[in-house]
């Protein structure tokens, strides 16, 4: 069993553990930090390569059954685990390993079925929203999550805790072109496009004519067509959800993508959490509350 204890800062092979609070681990070419001895163990029931785990020497017996033969396994004390990780490292445990290859649209789509639901984001980057938002997925069943360039990434530490590991089993998508990866769904596969966005008449709000954008500061991106209230809305065989930015919602190129544009109805609060507002839209259309019209039961599956 590869237990290596470690009494000095200074080993090399403690690199990829050192400071990670302030380190983006997405500089480490084709690895990420999984921190927490649940999220641990998460990752070590899948079959992400595990490069190398770090232990304090109070979690030893407790990870005895988990450890794997071919991992090396560094062990230290908590105060000497606390000042390479640049924070009082309560939690007792974190790994390293190796990222999977981006999944493809057309591998998600062929394991899916008949129904499909899709949430796509192409610029949440507040990373506790998108980690919020890959738990909501896996709670509700989404066959994939979809991610601009701009997205926090969705194996940063911080997203992974928020997320439990969820990051670990839902196919995401980190899209390099997702205005062509969001046609393909429409054209070749069917998938009905929705835009979640805000109705309101608060006068506080700056913001814009979606069809008057280009060459404007950040502003709150309106639509001056209606939005169907959440409540009314029936579901297609395949849906994909839009969520805007956590500031200025959708921007209009999103918008002239989308088949729909949907709203959820409120009395006196302007908005709400991206996360929230992701919820309710998940559980009104995946718990069958709604049943799906015949005719997108038509729709041929290649």
């Amino acid at each position: 069993m590869p237990l290596i204890p470690i009494q000095t800062l200074d080993d090399p092979r403690l690199v990829v553990f050192r400071d990670v609070k302030a380190t983006r681990h997405s500089k480490w070419k084709g690895r990420f930090i999984a921190e927490g001895a649940r999220l641990v163990k998460r990752l070590l029931s899948t079959d992400f390569v595990v490069e190398t785990m770090l232990l304090t020497a109070g979690r030893v017996e407790e990870f005895l059954p988990w450890l794997r033969p071919d991992v090396p396994t560094f062990v230290m004390p908590q105060t000497l685990a606390a000042e390479l990780a640049g924070y009082n490292f309560h939690c007792g445990a974190m790994a390293c390993a190796f990222r999977k290859p981006n999944p493809s649209l057309d591998d998600i789509v062929a394991r899916g079925g008949e129904q499909m639901t899709f949430v796509v984001c192409p610029d949440v980057n507040d990373p506790e929203n998108i980690g919020t938002l890959i738990r909501l997925g896996a709670a509700f069943g989404i066959d994939a999550m979809l991610l601009g360039p701009a997205c926090a990434d969705p194996f940063s530490r911080r997203v992974l805790r928020v997320s439990m590991g969820n990051a670990l089993m839902l196919p995401i998508l980190c899209s390099r072109d997702l205005s062509a990866d969001l046609l393909r769904l429409k054209s070749e596969w069917r998938v009905q496009l929705a835009a979640t966005v805000v109705e309101n008449d608060d006068p506080t709000d700056d913001y814009v004519d979606r069809t008057a954008t280009s060459g404007l500061p950040d502003l709150v991106v309106r639509t001056t067509e209606p939005a169907e209230p959440l409540g009314k809305a029936r579901r297609p065989a395949r849906l994909a959800l839009l969520f805007g930015n956590e500031a200025h919602g959708l921007g209009p190129e999103w918008l002239e993508l989308c088949d729909q544009r949907l709203t959820i109805p409120m009395r006196a609060a302007d908005s709400l959490n991206v996360a929230i507002a992701a919820g309710i839209f998940l559980h009104h259309f995946t718990t069958g509350a709604l049943d799906v019209p015949p005719s997108a039961q038509s729709i041929s599956i290649p």
